[in-house]
């Protein structure tokens, strides 16, 4: 089997060497931070430096492929901690490797991402690069934003607020940082007293603050008088 390089993506990011690595290890965010390309996600295996899971894309109608479809990476980084490997071994996509690599510059980050792909004709290349570049151009729009408000929570730039939200009719306030890794929720739909979290998808009760998914967080809430 030999490897194609369809097509080479770099960009700037606005995040830290260290954020940008926690990103690559966080498995977890896939399909919440980015729904609309990613079905599900299931651990296999974490280890230093990397991890293998099983996961999905979504059609172009949004709906998430077959299960049949699943496919399992691994993500591993090399020692340095400035490249890393995200390999397809199995289903959909079997043999690809897409090597990143991380150049830091102070504050923020310049990427390099080398799109390698097995078995490529000659003329599908082009279309075929065409498709990587656009779904990691969204993949890192998306995780930049997560990045960048996640450094600014840690360095205390950005206020831990809180909203007010009325459940069975019972006036409530919760905090709009995620205990978990300071995910949004000022925006986040309250569904059946419930709360989720966009970048991850722990669920926690607004009326207790207690995680709904079995994970030993509490998210802060309190009662209007």
């Amino acid at each position: 089997m030999s490897l194609t390089r369809v097509a080479v993506y770099r960009r700037r990011i606005a995040a830290s060497i260290e954020r940008v690595r926690e990103n690559v290890l966080d498995w977890e965010h896939l399909p919440w931070l980015h729904a609309e390309s990613f079905g599900h996600v299931r651990l296999l295996e974490r280890r230093r430096g990397g991890f293998r899971a099983e996961t999905s894309t979504r059609r172009e109608d949004g709906e998430p492929m077959a299960e049949r479809d699943a496919f399992e990476i691994d993500v591993a980084f090399e020692e340095g901690g400035l490249e890393y490997h995200s390999r397809t071994l199995t289903g959909r996509g079997a043999g690809a490797d897409i090597v990143t690599r991380l150049t830091p510059d102070g504050s923020a980050t310049e990427i390099e991402v080398e799109f390698l792909v097995p078995d490529v004709p000659a003329e599908r290349i082009e279309r075929v690069g065409a498709g990587f570049l656009a779904l990691y151009a969204r993949l890192w729009d998306q995780d930049e934003v997560m990045m960048v408000r996640r450094q600014a929570l840690l360095d205390g730039v950005l206020p831990r607020g809180s909203r007010e939200v009325c459940v069975d009719g019972e006036r409530l306030r919760h905090a709009t940082v995620c205990p978990h890794l300071g995910g949004p929720l000022e925006s986040a739909p309250v569904e059946e007293g419930c709360i989720t979290c966009p970048w991850h998808g722990y669920r926690f009760d607004v009326r207790t603050g207690c995680s709904v998914d079995g994970r030993g967080l509490r998210l802060a809430t309190s009662r209007v008088a």
